[in-house]
Parts: structure tokens; sequence; C-alpha cells
């Protein structure tokens, strides 16, 4: 009789797992009673992403998401981009309190050593499965130094193809787990994004033979499909949505098929969460912030000759703040006129400082405001600031 391998995975959950609402990852808590002989894997971007995270990382040693992770049942892990927010040293200590292997061939310290396993080994129903972990090439484009000072991300490619050819003789089923994106229409393969070396799905699948199935994540959307025999599946945001690949052996333990789809996480039964006391986070959340060095941090993290920071705030708590700084784009830069700048400037600002030289003839500002043309948008930024200020004044302190 054959046997059938359910192989289930997530990516970008950012600690979305609030109490109240039932919020779809909090059903994943189910998955592996709906599927059984399965693996269970996460693509990265798990520990860190929003407020609530920002909470677990200010109060607690050892974050609720760990507790999660656990009751989920997660076979294996790997990191993504933002799981080094909080600097290497928060990471790894949540990574000791895993019940999953947490595995990636391209992330070594600075002595040329692997900080994370490569990969691991499971057993499903006699069937031996490998799993790779594998972070974005671009690391050093989409975070900020200092949280990933002793953390050297090598190019994927390569470091895959050693692990496939390690690991090929020894299991039956390959899998890989990738924090980076699809570069290509997995229909037509005609090119999606800029060849950045942020997004390589199918170039790391096209150029490695050996690979059955290979989990993306990093841009929040949702595919799947086939490059060649490999499977491929992006599983969304916040658990909206969760990767299925089942692979179906012979008694020789030969594959003799395989698919691949995505499933709504709001198929499985709704579950509650009781991870963390949602008293103690409104109360953090309603304290006063510590502002004074927000435009410090600013100037640091967007190191632009002579620009000019103009902040709006709707108070001084932790949540007015949040609610400054609109999603995706927390902070925008624009090239004004001086006529232009003169205007802007001169509105109600609750933090502003101007740096410019007294020749100039146009100006950089550096605003979350949205009050500003939009042909005069030079440059807009996905980061967290929030988040990443929190983070900045535990190390400052």
């Amino acid at each position: 009789m054959n046997k059938l391998v359910n192989v289930l995975t997530t990516t970008d959950i950012h600690g979305f797992i609030s109490n109240g609402g039932q919020p779809p990852a909090l059903a994943l808590q189910e998955i592996k009673e709906k599927y059984p002989n399965s693996l269970l894997m996460d693509s990265g971007d798990f520990f860190v992403g929003n407020p609530l995270t920002t909470y677990f990382c200010d109060q607690m040693q050892v974050s609720p998401m760990v507790d999660y992770a656990n009751k989920v049942g997660f076979d294996v892990m790997v990191p993504g981009n933002h799981d080094f927010d909080h600097g290497l040293n928060y990471l790894k200590r949540q990574v000791s309190h895993l019940n999953a292997d947490y595995v990636c061939c391209n992330v070594f310290d600075e002595e040329g050593n692997w900080i994370f396993s490569p990969s691991t080994i499971k057993e499903i129903d006699g069937i031996k499965v490998g799993v790779i972990g594998l972070l974005t090439s671009r690391m050093s484009m989409i975070s900020d130094f200092d949280v990933t000072t002793g953390v050297v991300v090598k190019e994927a490619l390569p470091e895959l193809q050693k692990q496939v050819a390690a690991l090929r003789d020894q299991v039956d089923l390959i899998l890989v787990g990738y924090h980076g994106g699809i570069e290509r229409d997995l229909r037509t393969h005609d090119e999606t994004n800029y060849a950045t070396g942020e997004d390589e799905t199918f170039k790391l699948v096209s150029q490695t033979p050996g690979i059955d199935g290979f989990s993306c994540g990093h841009q929040h959307r949702i595919n799947h499909g086939q490059i060649g025999d490999t499977l491929v599946v992006q599983g969304g945001y916040r658990g909206n949505c969760f990767g299925h690949m089942t692979f179906e052996f012979n008694d020789q333990n030969k594959i003799v098929k395989r698919q691949e789809e995505i499933v709504l996480t709001e198929t499985l039964p709704a579950k509650t969460g009781d991870f963390y006391s949602e008293e103690d986070y409104q109360n953090w959340l309603a304290e006063d912030f510590d502002l004074s060095h927000l435009v410090e941090f600013l100037k640091q993290k967007f190191t632009r000759e002579h620009l000019g920071i103009f902040i709006s705030l709707k108070g001084k708590t932790r949540q007015q703040v949040i609610d400054s700084f609109t999603i995706p784009y927390g902070v925008r830069i624009y090239r004004l006129t001086s006529s232009e700048y003169q205007v802007f400037s001169q509105q109600d600002w609750a933090l502003k400082q101007e740096n410019y030289d007294s020749n100039a003839h146009d100006f950089l500002v550096l605003t979350n405001s949205y009050e500003v043309p939009e042909y005069r948008l030079t440059d807009q930024f996905v980061d967290n600031i929030f988040d990443e200020y929190s983070y900045y004044l535990t190390q400052r302190n």
C-alpha cells in the first residue's frame, strides 16, 4: 500500500496571535489534527512584526510566540529577515526554547560557522524527509546594520546546492523552506520582480535539481504551482492560509504522485488563545513613550545629508505613536522646491528638525505626513518605525 506524506507550510505569521477576535493564526493549533502523517514547517518572519511582539520583547525573556509554536506543533522553522530585528541574541534565546528544529544553510557567524543547523532529517511514516532552511541573499539591503552585526548571509544558490547534494542520497524527500519571494510567474515564467536578489525562488529551484517541495514567503503573497518537478507554495500573511503539498510513495519509497495547493486557514476549527495577559498589554500601550531620541534615531537610520525631519504625532502614548505611522509606509522622503518647503515647514509638527545648506534651492524632507504632493515623492519605506525605535531605546539604555 502506498504511503502519503502531508507537508504543511506557513510563513510571515509576524506574531499575529492576539488573544481577542480569533485571528486566523490561532486556528493553526488544529492543523496537525486534520492532516495525519504530516510535517509542519514555517518559512520565517515568525517572531517579530507588530506592536504585540515588541511588547513581548520589551517585557519578557521568552516570547509567547514560542509557546504558540510549540502548541501548534511545528516540526521545522526557518528564520526570516524580521526575526533578527531585536538582535541575534534575542532570536537565539527564542530558538533555544522551541521544540521545532531551526534551520538555515546560508547564515553564518563572522568566523564562518553556521549560526543554525543548515538542515534536518525527519521521518514521517517510514519516509525520510530532509529539510533545508534558506534566507534571502539580500539581507543587507532590507535590514539595519546594527541588528545583523555578527551575522553573515551568503548567496543562497551555492549554499542551497551544497545542501541538496549532501542530502539527496540520505533521504526520500527533500524540502526547502526559503524566506524570500517569487520573481517570476509560476505559470508563464515571465518576470514579475526586478532581479535584485531579494526574491529568487524561480532561480533557486530551476538551478538546483533534486528539490521535491519548496516553501517560500516574504512578499505576503499567495502562490502555488510547479517549477519542473518541484512543488512550490507561498502561504500569504498572518496565518490567513497555508501551503499543503502531498507526496505519495510506493513500497520502494519512490514518489509516484505529488500535488500542491493553498488552503484558507478558516477551513480549520476556530481557536482562541491565552498566550499573554491582554490587560497588561493594553496597559503597556497606554503608557507614555520616550520620544526624546526619535529624531536622533531617524537621522541615524536614514542617513541623508541635509535631511529635514518633520514628524506628526497623535499623542505621547505607545498606542498614539503607533497610530501616527501609517502601514506599510511609515515614513517617506520628499524633495521640495524652496517655496513648497517654506509652506511645509511652517505646519504644526510634534517633532521637527531642519537641516539644510543655506544656499539650497531644493530640500529633502523625511515625514510621516501624507499632506505632500505625490509628485514630490522620492522614497518610501516599509520599516515599522515604532518597533525599530523601541529596540533602539533598549540598546541605547
